[in-house]
């Protein structure tokens, strides 16, 4: 799996085929596709030891530990590049990674929403302006994390290079009070 995993991660999910892997570890194709029929279950093999290992964050209760959460998972997108290059592909020839994907997206709304009360609670972060404001907000920060690197490759072609924690500050900086945007300030520069 971590043959797979690096090749993806070089060459992306579709540049990859089992004879690729296969000629990498130096074993028959065969002998791969005794274990892993198609690409899709070493995807998804890869995925569920991933899940098997994650264990969600803790809530942040401050602008630092939120940007501490934004440097982790800019990480984890650039470590797991493959995966993300290809999210939407993957969700369409994968049921079992639909419902991975889903998952995570439940998981890290249900922390942003908490962290946002928290913010909201200590002052950090404006109240709503409209019903559901915050949810847009969590929605367009999980996108954002999830297809920052196709973006970002993009940017840097035009000169600008982009960060899923610049993107996320971007995002939340216009609900942040003043007394979280100089909060803010001492944390980012």
């Amino acid at each position: 799996m971590k043959t797979a995993k690096d090749l993806f991660n070089q060459r992306g999910f579709n540049a990859v085929s089992l004879r690729d892997i296969s000629g990498v570890m130096g074993i028959s194709k065969g002998n791969l596709t005794y274990h892993f029929k198609k690409k899709e279950d070493i995807i998804e093999a890869i995925l569920d030891e991933m899940s098997g290992q994650y264990r969600p964050p803790q809530v942040p209760q401050s602008l630092g530990e939120m940007n501490a959460l934004f440097m982790h998972l800019q990480t984890l997108v650039k470590d797991n590049a493959f995966y993300f290059w290809h999210h939407a592909q993957l969700a369409q020839v994968s049921p079992k990674i639909r419902e991975q994907q889903s998952k995570v997206y439940q998981t890290n709304t249900k922390l942003f929403r908490q962290a946002f009360a928290v913010f909201n609670k200590d002052g950090v972060l404006l109240d709503e302006h409209f019903l559901g404001q915050y949810e847009q907000i969590i929605d367009s920060l999980l996108l954002a994390c999830i297809y920052w690197i196709p973006f970002g490759e993009l940017k840097q072609k035009v000169g600008q290079p982009a960060t899923f924690q610049r993107q996320a500050w971007g995002l939340l900086y216009p609900l942040l009070t003043e007394k979280g945007k100089k909060l803010l300030q001492e944390i980012i520069g």
